[in-house]
């Protein structure tokens, strides 16, 4: 994992969904249940994202990050499965989904 920027939550998505983890971590930044969140389709789609982190068997993870903003956060998604979430007031969120191959 990286270093988390102050008032920042990180969480690693180790089986499942990359999509709930977003979720969850985007709930635990803001103190909200993640009911109270707007449908993460409304940002990104959820299928498609999973499918980008999904972790291949034998191969490393892809150096890349995804980033998006979600209920005012900025969200990135590192190839790794780490999920790091910026609540409002701490870092400017970007307004359109960013890729990048590079760290």
């Amino acid at each position: 994992m990286t270093d988390t920027p102050s008032g920042a939550v990180s969480n690693v998505c180790r089986s499942g969904d990359v999509s709930e983890t977003v979720v969850m971590t985007v709930a635990e930044a803001k103190g909200v249940d993640p009911l109270e969140l707007d449908p993460l389709y409304d940002v990104i789609d959820p299928d498609a994202l999973n499918s980008l982190f999904q972790p291949s068997v034998g191969s490393p993870p892809a150096p890349m990050d995804l980033r998006f903003s979600m209920a005012g956060c900025e969200v990135v998604v590192r190839g790794d499965g780490e999920v790091l979430v910026t609540p409002p007031g701490t870092d400017e969120a970007p307004t359109a989904p960013v890729m990048s191959k590079d760290r």
